[in-house]
């Protein structure tokens, strides 16, 4: 039987928070975090961490979760989930779940993977959620997306875009982009072997690799609102968070 599989990418060292996987947030690691969260999703066959560190394969061991250890020579999640892919024939659609979203909403797992059930054609798919304050519009750590009049990305950028040339941008609330994709397994193997592509290496955005070779992204709007974890910043707003959900 063919599977849906979330995988989750963890890598120890990140350059702007080293070692945040096994930060604390309240009792949990943040790694243990999403991984209960994504176990939730009602529409996934199983959930696994890919990881290059000892340290954090035995941690998800330790709280039961099923880890697998990968090469330590790729350079991005999409990567890394495809060489566990290559290993796996019954894997069919494929999750890649950030490993700094410990507040990810299962529904929006489910709700990403429901348009591959009834598209066969259907590549890949992200998420998005509109965001209005203009100091988090401008900034880099923030990922925008456009997209066209059948909500398929145009463009994702570091960048607020689009840029409103007269200061204000009338009627338009800009797409944040938020770090989910669903791929069905050929296309993720396919984005994995193309070479690194000149606008991803310029933003620093991994899905610009498949916007450039002709690849559709279908964006979907979720209402949740999770906090990606990249700086110190980042975290002591989700420890502020976790206090708050714990209390």
């Amino acid at each position: 039987m063919k599977k849906s599989v979330a995988v989750i990418p963890s890598r120890y060292e990140s350059s702007r928070l080293p070692g945040k996987p096994l930060l604390k947030l309240g009792e949990k690691t943040m790694i243990e975090l999403v991984y209960e969260q994504v176990s939730k999703a009602k529409h996934l066959d199983e959930v696994i961490v890919a990881t290059d560190n000892e340290e954090i394969y035995e941690h998800v061991k330790s709280f039961g979760g099923k880890v697998a250890m990968t090469s330590k020579e790729h350079k991005s999640g999409t990567d890394r989930i495809a060489e566990l892919a290559k290993q796996n024939n019954d894997w069919e659609i494929i999750v890649n779940v950030q490993g700094d979203e410990p507040f990810i909403d299962p529904k929006d797992i489910d709700k990403s993977l429901e348009p591959f059930l009834h598209d066969p054609h259907l590549e890949m798919l992200s998420i998005y959620h509109h965001f209005d304050d203009f100091s988090e519009i401008n900034n880099p750590n923030n990922v925008k997306v456009v997209t066209d009049i059948n909500d398929f990305a145009l463009y994702f950028s570091r960048s607020a875009i689009p840029c409103a040339r007269d200061g204000i941008a009338e009627n338009y609330r800009y797409k944040k982009h938020l770090g989910l994709y669903v791929y069905r397994k050929d296309t993720l193997l396919n984005i994995s072997a193309l070479a690194e592509s000149k606008l991803e290496k310029i933003e620093k955005l991994e899905q610009l690799r498949a916007l450039e070779n002709q690849i559709k992204i279908k964006m979907i709007e979720v209402q949740s609102k999770s906090i990606g974890i990249d700086t110190q910043a980042d975290y002591e707003k989700a420890l502020r968070l976790i206090e708050q959900v714990n209390h």
